[in-house]
């Protein structure tokens, strides 16, 4: 079984992807495509990484990796904008679970403001997850949607449907751990700061209440809502294991 998590930045993704190597009876994988993006394409600078020496991953190596045979369960969680044309054309990700993670826009964009130099809509994810998705639903795949807000505040129930989708048992205890930094995240370490001061899920989110997004990035935030909004529309009710 692989379950592939998909995500934009700062939306508690990595905090979903703790659970599942809280776990130890799935092998998890953390933002491969990454390397692809950041690493050997060059496709934008980022703060916050430690990426001296690195030569990164083709596409193809890092598609290799994640979507190799294994003796147990896998879960890998990336972002669709890392490599969005070349995961539309490669007909191997049609197969497996695939769950989407979306957070409300404006505070994913207050999240991404403190870590980024500059914010735009393609490094915001928004677009390229809901490209991503029409695709893989156009595709019959096995697909389910979480809500962010939902997931931080009753984990258990969000992270037992999404294990029921996945054909996984779910345990509470999972839902806890050290405070620690992974060494899975090592490179982007700057970006994991937060979930790896937690223990858990719960902690409200950070932005000021009277703070309001810049209007520069006005056009940004109308298109992520809407995307948002489509995407809400389409979180089960039921969840049915497949």
């Amino acid at each position: 079984m692989r379950l592939s998590l998909w995500s934009h930045p700062r939306s508690r993704s990595t905090a979903l992807e703790r659970y599942f190597q809280n776990r130890g009876d799935v092998t998890t994988y953390h933002e491969v495509l990454a390397d692809y993006y950041f690493i050997h394409r060059h496709a934008e600078p980022i703060d916050h990484a430690r990426l001296d020496g690195e030569q990164g991953l083709t596409y193809e190596q890092a598609a290799a990796v994640l979507l190799a045979a294994h003796d147990r369960p896998v879960m890998h969680k990336d972002f669709p904008y890392h490599a969005i044309d070349e995961l539309c054309a490669d007909q191997r990700w049609l197969a497996g679970h695939h769950a989407i993670l979306v957070r409300e826009p404006r505070e994913t964009i207050y999240s991404n403001l403190k870590l980024r130099g500059e914010v735009t809509a393609k490094n915001l994810g928004y677009a390229d997850l809901w490209r991503w998705y029409r695709h893989l639903e156009a595709a019959g795949c096995r697909l389910m949607v979480l809500d962010s807000e939902r997931l931080n505040a009753d984990p258990a129930e969000a992270i037992g449907e999404l294990c029921q989708f996945a054909g996984l048992p779910f345990d509470e205890r999972h839902l806890s751990w050290s405070a620690d930094m992974n060494a899975d995240w090592a490179k982007w370490a700057g970006w994991h700061v937060d979930v790896a001061q937690s223990r858990g899920f719960g902690r409200a989110a950070s932005v000021p209440p009277d703070w309001t997004v810049p209007v520069e990035l006005a056009d940004v935030l109308a298109e992520a809502s809407e995307i948002y909004a489509q995407l809400l529309q389409r979180i089960p009710t039921k969840v049915v294991s497949r």
